[in-house]
């Protein structure tokens, strides 16, 4: 193999790498809910207090 080979071998899979880490920050960008996502999602709840007691009194 001659230099330009080389060359074209080590440009070939440096940008292989470098589109590789660009697709996963990608990727994982996506995965990261917004803020707006997280406001959205907030959660109603009730508590049964009649089973709490219930479950107080029972022996183990």
């Amino acid at each position: 193999m001659n230099q330009k080979d080389l060359l074209l071998i080590s440009i070939t899979i440096f940008l292989t790498i470098i589109a590789w880490v660009i697709l996963e920050v990608k990727a994982i960008s996506e995965e990261i809910p917004t803020d707006a996502e997280i406001q959205a999602a907030t959660l109603e709840y009730t508590i049964n207090t009649d089973i709490l007691d219930l479950l107080e009194e029972k022996t183990p």
